[in-house]
């Protein structure tokens, strides 16, 4: 009896801690089952691919997995065509669509991969999209050419998950915010449309439509606020990036001050410098962990992570830019030149893996590597 009454003392002191291990493995089970081995959602982001005719081998391994992850988006970063040359002798490729058969043909390469896809695709205006027109009555009849050819092509595809809904966002030539719930509720998807936000700033104050710009971040920082209280995953999709390392972002050359419509692409130029700092700003006051801002506009794939921000550039759908700047390979930070591919963002519950697919050229591999959420 003396004997069980030691142990049974020792049991009772021993309790608490007992109790403590026992709930804390039994809620570490828990926290840790409710991540699934699968992603429950992918997005794949492509963009500045409006340069070929027919379907290159960067599309082509893009559809692959597209038809192998129908529970997922696919979202085109804008310049969906490029178009222009000088009396149509010297090819500049300064305009976008503008109906022409050659126009025809580099936008169905990049719809065609779509066809047997049963997913949602979206696809968002760039500068070449407009034209890089700075009136804005003229750029915005080339861009609502090219929505419609785009919206008119994909409601015949079927099986795409989002075919009797809109395809071209923000639509007919508005800033956005446009916002759009997927992953069962869990991630956020907020599309805009930087170039028109540049247009306005790049006007005389006189003729700046400031009613337009103040609705459009007032409305921006309303869904950043709602997603949040919803605890969403918040993704701003865009053409022009906020932070990024490219052709773009080099300093004003002389004659590039003098032509509005190419000072426009570079973000050291007033109105583009202004938007970015303006977005860039409203997100990190924000104060929301993990937000992704996502762009094309550079022919490179980067990714940078700062102020728990994380920045992509997925503008080597077709084309390339040879960049003179040093490369680097950080946690932070990874730069590729001179590589074609795409984005490819995976949704692990609360977690993320951000994937990039690269190639050297068509002849060689395509490769993948994780640049973030690496398990």
């Amino acid at each position: 009896m003396k004997y069980f009454n030691k142990m049974l003392d020792t049991v009772c002191t021993r309790a608490p801690s007992i109790f403590s291990a026992i709930m804390f493995l039994f809620t570490f089970n828990i926290c840790f089952s409710q991540i699934p081995d699968q992603p429950t959602f992918k997005l794949f982001l492509i963009g500045d691919a409006g340069e070929s005719d027919s379907i290159g081998a960067t599309l082509k391994q893009l559809k692959v997995k597209l038809e192998a992850n129908p529970n997922s988006a696919v979202i085109f970063l804008g310049d969906n065509c490029y178009t222009g040359s000088i009396l149509g002798i010297a090819s500049l490729n300064v305009g976008g669509y503008d109906g022409t058969p050659l126009a025809n043909e580099r936008l169905m390469g990049q719809l065609n991969i779509l066809r047997d896809y049963k997913g949602s695709a979206y696809f968002i205006p760039g500068n070449h999209d407009w034209f890089n027109k700075t009136n804005l009555k003229k750029g915005k009849r080339h861009l609502l050419e090219e929505e419609n050819f785009i919206e008119d092509t994909l409601k015949k595809f079927t099986s795409l998950k989002n075919h009797n809904e809109e395809f071209f966002l923000p639509s007919k030539g508005n800033p956005g915010p446009i916002s759009l719930d997927f992953n069962g509720g869990k991630t956020r998807i907020i599309f805009i449309d930087t170039y028109r936000l540049i247009i306005e700033e790049s006007h005389m104050r006189g003729n700046r439509d400031t009613a337009l710009l103040n609705k459009f971040y007032y409305d921006l920082k309303s869904q950043l606020n709602d997603a949040s209280a919803k605890k969403e995953k918040i993704i701003v999709v865009a053409h022009h990036p906020i932070h990024a390392k490219g052709n773009h972002s080099l300093p004003l050359i002389f004659w590039e001050k003098l032509v509005r419509r190419f000072a426009n692409s570079n973000v050291n130029y007033p109105a583009y410098q202004k938007t970015a700092v303006q977005l860039d700003s409203l997100l990190k006051a924000h104060h929301h962990p993990d937000v992704y801002y996502v762009a094309g506009h550079e022919h490179a794939l980067e990714y940078f992570f700062n102020d728990s921000l994380h920045y992509i550039i997925s503008g080597a759908g077709c084309k390339t830019d040879n960049v003179l700047t040093e490369s680097s390979d950080t946690e932070a930070e990874f730069l590729a030149w001179k590589e074609e591919g795409f984005f490819e963002i995976d949704f692990y519950g609360r977690y993320e893996t951000v994937l990039l697919y690269h190639r050297k050229s068509d002849e060689t591999e395509l490769k993948v590597k994780c640049v973030a959420g690496c398990k």
